[in-house]
């Protein structure tokens, strides 16, 4: 089988969290297809979108996979309400069917996961059913976190965050509902000198953040450690985040106390 899920030069771009929150600048996406195509029609799209990953240059293309339930990383999340936000209870729901291919943009990027897939309309839960919003067609929700390609350089981090809109835009050329949350912006404005601030800002902001978890004694691995500027990075998120920070820090210390 073919290399899939771990970009190039590092098995995990990111290892630095808070509880089940992963830090990085990231490009969120949501493909579909409503009408109910055949298998083979879906596999021949997610085929077509691998072929443009090559041809427009990503280091490496995985195999066309065929998904079967259970498969990793092509879950949906739903949340059960419980009229207490509090309370709120988080299921996912895995998909039945589909077809998946990733490809890596270049070093330190994440991979991008192309898929169509089919899900169950309803799962067992706690005891009960539970809807999970799935209404038919194929669907696939992905992310990814493009922020270290950073640390081979700002042309390199350019044409790997470039490489996944160009990806994501050419679904929809060939017929994919395509929804985009870019952190950055970039999907809607394509503005390079704001991708560059904002992608500036987050640098500052992980370093700040990792510098305030590592001081309070917690074990910490990022690729932000790695980087020559790290220190002139944390000052700057420090400096930007100074109020959102001292909030991190009295958490954690009431965290040590518990």
């Amino acid at each position: 089988m073919a290399k899939m899920f771990a970009p190039s030069g590092r098995e995990k771009p990111l290892n630095l969290t808070l509880g089940k929150i992963k830090m990085g600048l990231t490009i969120h996406y949501k493909l579909s297809v409503k009408e109910n195509i055949s298998s083979a029609a879906a596999r021949e799209l997610v085929e077509r979108a691998a072929r443009h990953a090559q041809e427009i240059g990503c280091a490496e293309v995985g195999e066309l996979i065929q998904v079967e339930p259970d498969f990793p990383f092509t879950a949906l999340f739903v949340t059960k309400a419980t009229g207490n936000e509090s309370e709120a209870s988080f299921a996912d729901v895995p998909a039945q069917d589909g077809w998946l291919v990733s490809a890596d943009p270049g070093a330190g990027c994440e991979s991008v996961l192309l898929a169509l897939c089919q899900y169950p309309r309803e799962i067992p839960f706690r005891g009960e059913m539970l809807l999970t919003g799935y209404a038919g067609g194929w669907l696939f929700q992905g992310h990814c976190k493009t922020q270290y390609a950073a640390e081979h350089g700002w042309e390199h981090f350019l044409r790997c965050h470039k490489a996944v809109v160009n990806l994501l835009e050419f679904c929809l050329q060939i017929g994919l509902t395509v929804e985009v949350t870019d952190e950055s912006g970039y999907w809607e404005s394509r503005s390079e000198e704001k991708l560059r601030a904002t992608l500036e800002k987050y640098d500052g902001l992980v370093a700040a953040v990792a510098g305030v978890l590592k001081d309070g004694g917690q074990s910490i691995e990022s690729p932000i450690f790695e980087r020559k500027d790290f220190e002139h990075l944390e000052a700057k998120g420090q400096h930007a985040f100074k109020a959102q920070l001292s909030q991190l820090a009295r958490v954690q210390g009431d965290l040590d106390k518990l």
